[in-house]
């Protein structure tokens, strides 16, 4: 169960808002001002101690990071990238076919509109609670024209590398089982490699791979 922490600027007014301008937000922890069970994203970011984490707003801007309650640590963007495992979603349906609409398109997408949107799942307290500022424009990410490659994520990067050394190691025969044990044993305690990640990535391959072979003999 995530808590959500009141944030407070960590610089002066005039600072603060000359970095607020340009959607960058230094702040740190206040006190603890209600529980979230969830939000949606997109969302707002702030840095605290140097580290890029989610936020949410109340209906007069205020900021509120969420920290979960059994880690101690404030949710973060880069908490996926490091561990694929530990990625929860709240979805509206209707965004899932959209979503579902814009990756069957070959055309480089547009930008995203940013609608605001008032978040159920944040309690114990008395103000209402945003994805975004209601007053504020948001600054959201233009999408690049020139770059349609698609970018893996790094823990597949991480899989491939392992892979390959585990795969050009001693042993020849290995099974699909007997690479996961090596992978595993070779990289005690790295993020993103776990034994569920790994059957998942040389799943989706295997069948990706089995859908290519078919549609190369037609």
């Amino acid at each position: 169960m995530p808590g959500r922490i009141q944030l407070k600027p960590i610089f002066d007014a005039e600072t603060h808002e000359q970095h607020a301008r340009d959607g960058r937000y230094f702040m740190e922890s206040d006190y603890l001002a209600g529980v979230s069970y969830g939000f949606y994203l997109p969302c707002d970011s702030v840095q605290i101690a140097s580290r890029k984490s989610y936020a949410v707003r109340d209906a007069n801007g205020g900021l509120y990071a969420i920290r979960d309650i059994q880690t101690d640590e404030y949710l973060s963007p880069h908490d996926n990238e490091d561990d694929p495992d530990n990625v929860r979603v709240m979805a509206v349906t209707a965004d899932l076919y959209s979503l579902a609409e814009k990756a069957n398109m070959n055309a480089v997408p547009e930008k995203p509109t940013v609608e605001i949107m008032a978040n159920d799942q944040c309690i114990l307290i008395d103000q209402a609670i945003f994805n975004f500022a209601v007053t504020e424009t948001q600054n959201l990410p233009e999408p690049s024209p020139t770059s349609t490659q698609e970018v893996p994520p790094p823990s597949l990067r991480i899989t491939v590398a392992a892979l390959l050394e585990a795969a050009t190691s001693e042993r020849k025969n290995h099974t699909q089982t007997s690479l996961i044990e090596s992978i595993l044993e070779r990289n005690k305690g790295i993020r993103g490699l776990s034994e569920s990640s790994l059957q998942k990535h040389f799943s989706d391959s295997n069948a990706e791979l089995t859908r290519l072979r078919k549609t190369a003999k037609i």
